[in-house]
């Protein structure tokens, strides 16, 4: 076969399998017989879930002490300097560790609360679950679901 006969044959080829790409694809990205899209959407307060842990009070009265440590570990380091830069530099170093503190005891409730929204999300068959403040209409509130969730694991 020459190559233009052999080029026009792949373009005849490639032609057909073009035109029949798009109901293919179309097919298969279809899903069948779904409910409405806001039945797989899930909305939650994450204000109120986390408000609502079991847990958080106690983590809240730990951070309070320990502001109020590093407050005074600031306090101390600034008295002992003179410079008004090095002072400066202390009290943030104080702040900083706080907020590492803050960070490390608060990681398990938030973990605690993402994975309560994941057991509800997958027990009401929801593939998305969005913060209730994105949403203007439509989906399943699943707050109430969640904060159960939680109780449950006290």
């Amino acid at each position: 076969m020459s190559s233009r006969k052999v080029l026009s044959l792949v373009i005849m080829l490639a032609l057909s399998v073009l035109s029949f790409a798009p109901s293919a694809l179309a097919a298969a990205k279809k899903p069948a017989a779904t409910p409405s899209g806001a039945d797989f959407v899930g909305i939650v307060d994450r204000g109120e879930i986390l408000n609502n842990h079991p847990n958080l009070n106690k983590v809240r009265q730990q951070l309070s002490e320990i502001a109020r440590k590093k407050e005074n570990e600031a306090k101390a380091a600034a008295d002992k300097e003179t410079e008004p830069a090095k002072k400066a530099q202390a009290v943030q170093q104080k702040r900083m560790e706080l907020a590492q503190e803050e960070q490390k005891l608060m990681a398990p409730i938030y973990r605690d609360c993402e994975q309560a929204v994941r057991e509800v999300a997958v027990k009401k068959k929801l593939t998305l679950v969005l913060d209730k403040f994105v949403v203007l209409i439509g989906g399943v509130d699943i707050t109430q679901d969640v904060i159960q969730q939680l109780s449950k694991k006290k």
